[in-house]
């Protein structure tokens, strides 16, 4: 079972003609239990994908899980307990 995944993550910023695409189409699932390193070249989509995930970005479209919560636009409170971006 994986606790964490991501399906055909897309990030962007801004709008229309402004527009930045700063994550297109990232795919990757966690194990539980498991650790990950997310590798990249600086302005890669490293740290998006994690604002993304814990909802620190709200322009996003695809699927993220973590564990049995689908991730909306909104956390609950609870979510928060476990998971932390760390700067």
């Amino acid at each position: 079972m994986s606790r964490i995944q991501i399906n055909n993550l897309n990030v962007w910023f801004g709008e229309k003609d402004e527009r930045v695409d700063a994550v297109k189409d990232a795919t990757f699932d966690v194990p539980s239990g498991a650790s990950f390193g997310l590798v990249g070249e600086s302005g890669s989509g490293k740290s998006t994908i994690l604002r993304a995930l814990v909802g620190l970005v709200p322009t996003w479209s695809g699927d993220m899980q973590i564990g049995d919560l689908k991730l909306g636009l909104k956390r609950p409170k609870a979510f928060y307990k476990d998971v932390q971006m760390v700067f």
